[in-house]
């Protein structure tokens, strides 16, 4: 994340006017009332009038602008909370569901990663414009992710917050560089595609890395390689670099069974128009060699109730 910056209001114009920006590292109060919030980034303007209200440095982080303010955040969670309660994916019947606990951890990363991380709100938000069956896919895979690594932790007796936060964030990510790519291949099933679209379908990945890349530090690094290794596998059958076992983070190999597991789900990857979840679920967990078998382990485990 970017670090705090301190300048007095004379040193701060003249890098405005250059183009840089910056928001408020804490509100600026004047009376009483907030005189600017965090939120807004700093303008010429916005200088003049903090003129004569404010004496020495401010402190100020550098920023990328983005259109999401609380708000949207808020509208933007409480549609990836809605899909985790109503979709039969995770709730097919009332005796039948992703168990509690772990539906009360889904609710609290949603909440505090998509309200928190405007940048990220801001990316989910096109993809939703985009197409929303895309924002459904993305949230979906998101949910499957988080579960996977947080089941794989759990029987590992670890906790790492930090790394459930940056699989969580790399999922819901996991097809932004859709953005670049045509619309009409989103809307068209991928075992349709002809070999020259599936030639552009392929570069996706990289298209996502530079998405995440042109957000600057308010994605992990290792949010920005999760995005870009999703589609490779442990045999190395996978893309874009086509690397195998060690090389390919683990976490990749989590988004890259739950994406696969909801493409198979929605027929975008198979031409069987008969299938169960369970059916699909026993197909993947005899693909350790793609996953890893600690992924397919902790994927069965918790979604086994799915028929």
């Amino acid at each position: 994340m970017s670090a705090t910056e301190k300048y007095t209001l004379r040193q701060l114009a003249p890098l405005i006017q250059q183009g840089k920006k910056y928001r408020l590292f804490k509100p600026f109060l004047y009376n009483g009332q907030i005189f600017l919030n965090i939120e807004k980034v700093l303008t010429e303007a916005d200088l003049m009038r903090m003129e004569g209200k404010i004496f020495g440095p401010i402190e100020v982080v550098p920023t990328i602008e983005h259109n999401t303010n609380s708000q949207i955040r808020e509208a933007i969670a409480e549609n990836c909370i809605k899909i985790l309660k109503t979709s039969p994916l995770f709730r097919p019947s009332e005796s039948s569901h992703l168990e509690f606990n772990k539906r009360k951890e889904c609710e609290k990363i949603i909440s505090g990663v998509v309200k928190e991380n405007a940048h990220l709100a801001q990316k989910l938000l096109e993809i939703y414009q985009f197409s929303k069956k895309l924002f459904i896919h993305s949230v979906n895979v998101s949910i499957f992710s988080f579960v996977i690594a947080l089941g794989m932790q759990e029987k590992r007796k670890e906790h790492n917050a930090l790394v459930l936060e940056e699989v969580f964030s790399a999922a819901l990510l996991h097809d932004v560089g859709f953005l670049s790519l045509p619309k009409e291949l989103v809307e068209k099933r991928r075992i349709e595609y002809s070999p020259e679209e599936t030639a552009v379908f392929k570069t996706y990945p990289s298209e996502g890395r530079e998405i995440a890349l042109g957000l600057g530090n308010v994605l992990r690094k290792r949010t920005t390689d999760l995005i870009y290794q999703h589609h490779e596998r442990l045999d190395g059958s996978g893309f874009p670099m086509g690397i195998k076992g060690n090389a390919i983070d683990e976490m990749a190999l989590v988004i890259g069974l739950a994406d696969d597991f909801d493409l198979f789900l929605s027929k975008e990857i198979t031409n069987i128009q008969k299938g169960t979840a369970s059916d699909i679920m026993s197909r993947l967990a005899r693909s350790a060699s793609f996953y890893g078998s600690d992924a397919v382990n902790s994927f069965y485990t918790w979604f086994r109730y799915l028929k």
